[in-house]
Protein backbone atom coordinates (compact mmCIF):
# COMPACT_ATOMS: atom_id res chain seq x y z
CA UNK A 1 0.00 0.00 0.00
CA UNK A 2 1.40 3.71 -1.09
CA UNK A 3 0.07 7.12 -1.05
CA UNK A 4 1.38 10.05 -3.29
CA UNK A 5 0.76 13.35 -3.05
CA UNK A 6 1.64 16.15 -5.81
CA UNK A 7 1.07 19.65 -4.86
CA UNK A 8 1.67 22.49 -7.71
CA UNK A 9 1.44 25.92 -8.21
CA UNK A 10 1.82 28.03 -11.20
CA UNK A 11 2.44 31.84 -11.86
CA UNK A 12 1.98 32.98 -15.11
CA UNK A 13 2.77 37.35 -16.38
CA UNK A 14 1.14 37.15 -19.89
CA UNK A 15 1.37 40.72 -22.10
CA UNK A 16 -0.73 41.27 -25.03
CA UNK A 17 -1.86 44.38 -27.07
CA UNK A 18 -5.67 43.43 -26.54
CA UNK A 19 -5.41 42.89 -22.37
CA UNK A 20 -2.60 44.48 -21.76
CA UNK A 21 -0.48 42.80 -18.19
CA UNK A 22 -2.12 40.29 -17.09
CA UNK A 23 -1.16 37.89 -13.87
CA UNK A 24 -2.72 34.35 -13.58
CA UNK A 25 -2.51 32.15 -10.64
CA UNK A 26 -3.51 28.47 -9.80
CA UNK A 27 -2.51 26.16 -6.77
CA UNK A 28 -3.51 22.41 -6.20
CA UNK A 29 -3.10 18.77 -5.94
CA UNK A 30 -1.97 17.69 -9.21
CA UNK A 31 -2.03 13.81 -8.15
CA UNK A 32 -3.57 12.63 -4.70
CA UNK A 33 -4.11 8.96 -4.51
CA UNK A 34 -3.55 5.29 -2.86
CA UNK A 35 -2.28 2.23 -4.28
CA UNK A 36 -2.28 -1.21 -3.42
CA UNK A 37 0.62 -3.52 -5.33
CA UNK A 38 -0.10 -7.18 -5.95
CA UNK A 39 1.48 -9.80 -8.09
CA UNK A 40 0.56 -8.40 -11.31
CA UNK A 41 -2.15 -5.95 -11.24
CA UNK A 42 -2.34 -2.79 -9.24
CA UNK A 43 -5.19 -0.73 -8.43
CA UNK A 44 -5.33 2.89 -7.75
CA UNK A 45 -7.89 5.40 -6.70
CA UNK A 46 -7.99 9.22 -6.18
CA UNK A 47 -6.31 12.21 -8.36
CA UNK A 48 -4.04 10.91 -10.72
CA UNK A 49 -2.81 11.42 -14.15
CA UNK A 50 -3.45 9.49 -17.59
CA UNK A 51 -0.12 9.09 -19.84
CA UNK A 52 -0.37 6.83 -22.86
CA UNK A 53 1.39 6.54 -26.38
CA UNK A 54 2.78 9.77 -27.61
CA UNK A 55 0.08 12.12 -25.31
CA UNK A 56 -1.81 12.69 -28.05
CA UNK A 57 -5.18 12.26 -26.56
CA UNK A 58 -4.40 11.32 -22.98
CA UNK A 59 -1.62 12.85 -21.21
CA UNK A 60 -0.13 16.20 -19.43
CA UNK A 61 1.16 19.47 -20.02
CA UNK A 62 3.57 19.10 -17.20
CA UNK A 63 2.91 22.25 -15.61
CA UNK A 64 -0.82 23.63 -16.10
CA UNK A 65 -3.29 20.93 -14.95
CA UNK A 66 -6.59 21.86 -16.00
CA UNK A 67 -8.56 19.12 -17.28
CA UNK A 68 -5.21 17.01 -17.39
CA UNK A 69 -5.76 15.15 -14.17
CA UNK A 70 -8.42 12.88 -13.46
CA UNK A 71 -10.70 11.68 -10.17
CA UNK A 72 -11.54 8.23 -10.20
CA UNK A 73 -9.98 4.95 -10.27
CA UNK A 74 -7.49 2.61 -12.61
CA UNK A 75 -6.62 -1.30 -12.77
CA UNK A 76 -3.19 -1.99 -13.78
CA UNK A 77 -2.15 -5.42 -15.40
CA UNK A 78 1.09 -6.09 -16.17
CA UNK A 79 2.86 -9.94 -17.11
CA UNK A 80 6.28 -10.61 -19.22
CA UNK A 81 5.31 -7.98 -22.73
CA UNK A 82 1.59 -7.55 -21.92
CA UNK A 83 0.28 -4.13 -19.62
CA UNK A 84 -3.66 -3.43 -20.02
CA UNK A 85 -5.17 -0.37 -17.52
CA UNK A 86 -8.64 -0.06 -17.08
CA UNK A 87 -9.74 3.37 -15.68
CA UNK A 88 -13.28 5.06 -14.46
CA UNK A 89 -12.87 8.76 -14.30
CA UNK A 90 -13.51 12.39 -14.42
CA UNK A 91 -11.47 15.72 -14.41
CA UNK A 92 -10.79 16.91 -11.36
CA UNK A 93 -12.54 20.03 -10.14
CA UNK A 94 -10.07 22.55 -9.71
CA UNK A 95 -9.33 26.07 -10.30
CA UNK A 96 -8.96 26.99 -13.43
CA UNK A 97 -6.08 29.52 -14.66
CA UNK A 98 -8.10 32.92 -14.26
CA UNK A 99 -6.96 36.78 -13.70
CA UNK A 100 -5.26 38.01 -10.34
CA UNK A 101 -7.87 40.47 -10.20
CA UNK A 102 -10.77 38.25 -10.82
CA UNK A 103 -13.28 37.95 -7.75
CA UNK A 104 -13.64 35.06 -6.68
CA UNK A 105 -10.10 34.34 -6.86
CA UNK A 106 -9.57 30.90 -9.09
CA UNK A 107 -12.83 29.91 -10.17
CA UNK A 108 -13.59 26.99 -10.99
CA UNK A 109 -13.21 26.08 -15.43
CA UNK A 110 -16.31 24.18 -15.32
CA UNK A 111 -18.15 21.38 -13.30
CA UNK A 112 -16.51 18.47 -14.24
CA UNK A 113 -18.59 15.87 -12.61
CA UNK A 114 -20.96 15.54 -15.48
CA UNK A 115 -18.34 14.27 -17.98
CA UNK A 116 -16.82 10.73 -17.35
CA UNK A 117 -14.44 8.69 -19.25
CA UNK A 118 -14.62 5.41 -18.85
CA UNK A 119 -11.77 3.11 -21.04
CA UNK A 120 -8.74 0.52 -21.81
CA UNK A 121 -5.43 1.24 -22.48
CA UNK A 122 -3.17 -2.11 -23.73
CA UNK A 123 0.27 -2.65 -24.97
CA UNK A 124 2.45 -5.63 -26.18
CA UNK A 125 6.08 -5.25 -27.08
CA UNK A 126 7.63 -7.49 -29.45
CA UNK A 127 11.11 -5.68 -28.46
CA UNK A 128 12.02 -3.75 -25.32
CA UNK A 129 11.48 -0.45 -26.96
CA UNK A 130 8.73 -1.80 -30.29
CA UNK A 131 5.36 -3.11 -30.27
CA UNK A 132 1.79 -2.27 -30.49
CA UNK A 133 -0.72 -0.07 -28.08
CA UNK A 134 -4.69 -1.01 -28.66
CA UNK A 135 -7.11 1.69 -26.64
CA UNK A 136 -10.84 2.44 -26.06
CA UNK A 137 -12.18 5.39 -24.76
CA UNK A 138 -16.18 6.02 -24.08
CA UNK A 139 -16.52 9.94 -23.03
CA UNK A 140 -19.95 10.87 -21.63
CA UNK A 141 -21.96 14.10 -20.69
CA UNK A 142 -25.40 13.55 -18.41
CA UNK A 143 -28.42 15.94 -19.34
CA UNK A 144 -26.92 18.67 -16.70
CA UNK A 145 -23.66 19.16 -18.66
CA UNK A 146 -23.77 22.35 -19.65
CA UNK A 147 -22.97 21.54 -23.07
CA UNK A 148 -23.10 18.52 -25.31
CA UNK A 149 -26.11 17.10 -23.61
CA UNK A 150 -26.51 13.05 -24.15
CA UNK A 151 -23.06 12.72 -25.11
CA UNK A 152 -21.97 9.14 -25.35
CA UNK A 153 -19.27 8.70 -27.96
CA UNK A 154 -16.42 6.16 -28.46
CA UNK A 155 -12.49 7.01 -29.14
CA UNK A 156 -10.96 3.67 -30.18
CA UNK A 157 -7.54 3.04 -32.16
CA UNK A 158 -3.93 1.25 -32.60
CA UNK A 159 -0.33 2.89 -32.39
CA UNK A 160 2.40 0.88 -33.67
CA UNK A 161 5.97 1.93 -32.37
CA UNK A 162 9.34 0.84 -32.91
CA UNK A 163 13.23 1.51 -32.75
CA UNK A 164 16.02 -0.40 -34.23
CA UNK A 165 19.21 0.48 -35.70
CA UNK A 166 19.01 4.66 -35.25
CA UNK A 167 15.80 4.66 -36.60
CA UNK A 168 12.41 5.37 -34.98
CA UNK A 169 9.06 5.18 -36.06
CA UNK A 170 5.21 5.54 -34.79
CA UNK A 171 1.97 4.99 -36.76
CA UNK A 172 -1.48 6.03 -35.09
CA UNK A 173 -4.99 5.26 -36.68
CA UNK A 174 -7.36 6.77 -34.11
CA UNK A 175 -11.74 6.38 -35.25
CA UNK A 176 -14.90 7.85 -33.28
CA UNK A 177 -18.25 6.71 -33.13
CA UNK A 178 -21.27 7.05 -31.09
CA UNK A 179 -23.66 10.32 -30.25
CA UNK A 180 -21.66 13.76 -30.48
CA UNK A 181 -25.01 14.96 -28.40
CA UNK A 182 -28.41 14.57 -28.24
CA UNK A 183 -29.62 14.11 -32.17
CA UNK A 184 -26.28 14.42 -33.32
CA UNK A 185 -23.96 10.85 -33.80
CA UNK A 186 -20.40 11.33 -34.18
CA UNK A 187 -18.04 9.80 -37.24
CA UNK A 188 -14.09 10.86 -37.30
CA UNK A 189 -10.82 9.54 -37.54
CA UNK A 190 -7.57 11.14 -37.33
CA UNK A 191 -3.61 9.22 -38.64
CA UNK A 192 -0.22 10.10 -37.80
CA UNK A 193 3.27 8.48 -39.08
CA UNK A 194 6.31 9.91 -37.88
CA UNK A 195 9.66 8.61 -38.59
CA UNK A 196 13.08 9.70 -37.67
CA UNK A 197 17.06 8.96 -37.76
CA UNK A 198 19.40 9.50 -35.03
CA UNK A 199 23.25 10.44 -35.63
CA UNK A 200 25.93 9.86 -33.58
CA UNK A 201 27.10 13.10 -33.42
CA UNK A 202 24.81 15.19 -30.42
CA UNK A 203 22.47 13.07 -30.93
CA UNK A 204 20.78 14.48 -33.87
CA UNK A 205 17.46 12.92 -34.25
CA UNK A 206 16.11 14.15 -38.01
CA UNK A 207 12.65 13.62 -38.29
CA UNK A 208 9.19 14.44 -40.67
CA UNK A 209 6.05 13.66 -39.37
CA UNK A 210 2.47 14.05 -41.32
CA UNK A 211 -0.75 14.36 -39.44
CA UNK A 212 -4.31 14.45 -40.78
CA UNK A 213 -7.68 14.42 -40.02
CA UNK A 214 -10.93 14.75 -42.26
CA UNK A 215 -12.86 17.71 -41.78
CA UNK A 216 -16.22 18.49 -41.65
CA UNK A 217 -17.88 19.84 -44.61
CA UNK A 218 -21.30 20.65 -42.98
CA UNK A 219 -23.75 18.99 -44.76
CA UNK A 220 -25.37 16.85 -42.80
CA UNK A 221 -26.77 18.39 -39.42
CA UNK A 222 -27.12 14.91 -37.65
CA UNK A 223 -23.60 13.77 -37.83
CA UNK A 224 -20.71 15.83 -36.64
CA UNK A 225 -17.66 14.52 -38.43
CA UNK A 226 -14.66 16.82 -36.62
CA UNK A 227 -12.32 15.00 -34.67
CA UNK A 228 -12.36 16.13 -31.19
CA UNK A 229 -11.37 14.78 -27.63
CA UNK A 230 -11.93 16.87 -23.99
CA UNK A 231 -8.79 16.83 -22.81
CA UNK A 232 -6.03 17.39 -25.70
CA UNK A 233 -1.95 17.32 -24.83
CA UNK A 234 -1.13 18.32 -28.45
CA UNK A 235 0.67 21.37 -27.59
CA UNK A 236 3.92 19.73 -28.76
CA UNK A 237 2.71 17.78 -31.84
CA UNK A 238 0.82 20.83 -34.20
CA UNK A 239 2.80 23.69 -33.36
CA UNK A 240 3.94 25.44 -30.54
CA UNK A 241 2.06 28.70 -31.10
CA UNK A 242 -1.27 26.18 -30.24
CA UNK A 243 -3.33 27.02 -33.71
CA UNK A 244 -4.20 23.53 -34.46
CA UNK A 245 -5.67 20.63 -33.30
CA UNK A 246 -6.18 17.24 -34.78
CA UNK A 247 -8.63 17.90 -36.38
CA UNK A 248 -9.65 19.04 -40.00
CA UNK A 249 -6.23 19.57 -40.64
CA UNK A 250 -3.07 18.38 -42.53
CA UNK A 251 0.69 19.04 -40.94
CA UNK A 252 3.43 18.06 -42.47
CA UNK A 253 6.40 18.58 -40.07
CA UNK A 254 10.01 18.45 -40.21
CA UNK A 255 12.34 18.37 -36.98
CA UNK A 256 16.15 18.26 -35.78
CA UNK A 257 16.78 17.82 -31.99
CA UNK A 258 20.33 17.36 -30.71
CA UNK A 259 22.31 18.16 -27.43
CA UNK A 260 25.84 20.06 -28.07
CA UNK A 261 26.48 19.63 -24.46
CA UNK A 262 25.89 18.03 -21.41
CA UNK A 263 22.34 19.11 -20.38
CA UNK A 264 21.36 21.34 -23.15
CA UNK A 265 19.13 20.18 -26.00
CA UNK A 266 18.42 22.30 -29.00
CA UNK A 267 15.07 21.90 -30.92
CA UNK A 268 13.77 23.18 -34.49
CA UNK A 269 10.04 22.37 -36.25
CA UNK A 270 8.98 23.33 -39.41
CA UNK A 271 5.01 23.15 -40.03
CA UNK A 272 3.27 23.00 -43.24
CA UNK A 273 -0.22 23.23 -41.89
CA UNK A 274 -3.77 23.32 -44.51
CA UNK A 275 -7.27 22.60 -43.71
CA UNK A 276 -8.73 19.05 -44.95
CA UNK A 277 -12.06 21.17 -45.83
CA UNK A 278 -12.14 24.60 -46.58
CA UNK A 279 -15.58 24.52 -45.34
CA UNK A 280 -15.31 23.08 -41.91
CA UNK A 281 -14.09 24.77 -38.41
CA UNK A 282 -10.75 25.45 -37.79
CA UNK A 283 -10.43 23.89 -34.16
CA UNK A 284 -7.73 25.23 -31.95
CA UNK A 285 -5.09 23.07 -29.29
CA UNK A 286 -7.92 22.25 -27.24
CA UNK A 287 -9.93 20.36 -29.40
CA UNK A 288 -13.13 21.95 -28.70
CA UNK A 289 -12.94 25.97 -29.59
CA UNK A 290 -12.96 27.09 -33.30
CA UNK A 291 -10.53 29.48 -34.61
CA UNK A 292 -13.01 30.29 -36.88
CA UNK A 293 -16.00 28.40 -38.07
CA UNK A 294 -15.97 27.57 -41.39
CA UNK A 295 -18.24 28.58 -43.69
CA UNK A 296 -19.94 27.13 -47.37
CA UNK A 297 -18.51 30.69 -49.04
CA UNK A 298 -14.67 29.21 -48.13
CA UNK A 299 -12.74 28.03 -50.86
CA UNK A 300 -8.81 27.93 -49.56
CA UNK A 301 -7.25 25.32 -47.24
CA UNK A 302 -3.71 26.83 -46.98
CA UNK A 303 -3.52 27.76 -43.59
CA UNK A 304 0.27 28.74 -43.40
CA UNK A 305 3.66 27.72 -41.98
CA UNK A 306 5.22 27.84 -38.43
CA UNK A 307 8.46 27.81 -37.15
CA UNK A 308 9.59 27.26 -33.93
CA UNK A 309 13.09 27.13 -32.48
CA UNK A 310 13.30 25.94 -28.46
CA UNK A 311 16.29 25.69 -26.38
CA UNK A 312 16.08 23.52 -22.92
CA UNK A 313 18.60 23.66 -20.48
CA UNK A 314 18.33 21.41 -17.68
CA UNK A 315 20.65 22.95 -14.39
CA UNK A 316 22.75 20.27 -12.75
CA UNK A 317 23.42 21.92 -9.48
CA UNK A 318 19.79 21.76 -9.19
CA UNK A 319 17.98 18.70 -9.34
CA UNK A 320 14.08 19.49 -11.30
CA UNK A 321 15.51 22.74 -12.36
CA UNK A 322 15.31 23.47 -16.13
CA UNK A 323 15.64 26.84 -18.08
CA UNK A 324 13.14 26.86 -21.36
CA UNK A 325 13.41 29.47 -24.68
CA UNK A 326 11.25 29.28 -27.43
CA UNK A 327 10.48 31.08 -30.26
CA UNK A 328 8.00 30.74 -32.61
CA UNK A 329 6.59 32.29 -35.61
CA UNK A 330 3.23 31.86 -37.68
CA UNK A 331 3.30 32.89 -41.44
CA UNK A 332 -0.40 32.67 -42.47
CA UNK A 333 -1.93 31.46 -45.85
CA UNK A 334 -4.91 32.40 -47.76
CA UNK A 335 -7.34 30.38 -45.65
CA UNK A 336 -6.16 33.08 -42.42
CA UNK A 337 -6.41 36.13 -44.86
CA UNK A 338 -9.96 35.23 -45.72
CA UNK A 339 -11.03 35.25 -41.88
CA UNK A 340 -9.60 38.40 -41.40
CA UNK A 341 -8.89 37.56 -38.13
CA UNK A 342 -5.09 37.82 -37.82
CA UNK A 343 -3.28 40.76 -37.05
CA UNK A 344 0.53 41.04 -37.41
Amino acid sequence: MSVFLQPQAVLIKNKTKTNGTQTFSQADLLQAYVQYDMKNMAVRVGRQQLVYGDQRLLGHLGWKDVARTFDGAKVMYKKDAMSIDVFAVHPADIVSMTPSTAAPQGQSLVTWEDRTLLGAYGTYHVAPKSGVDAYVINWQHNQQASVGQGRNMNTFGTRLFGQRDGFDGTFEAVFQRGTWKTGVSQHASAYALKVGYTLDTWKTRLGIEYNYSPGDDKTDANTHKTFVFPFHTNHAHYGEMDLFSWANMKDLRLSAKMSPAKGLTLMGNVHFLSLDKATGDWVNVVGVGNVFAGSPTYTSTDAGTEIDLKVVYKVASVQGLKVVGLYGVFNPGAAVVRAQWWQG
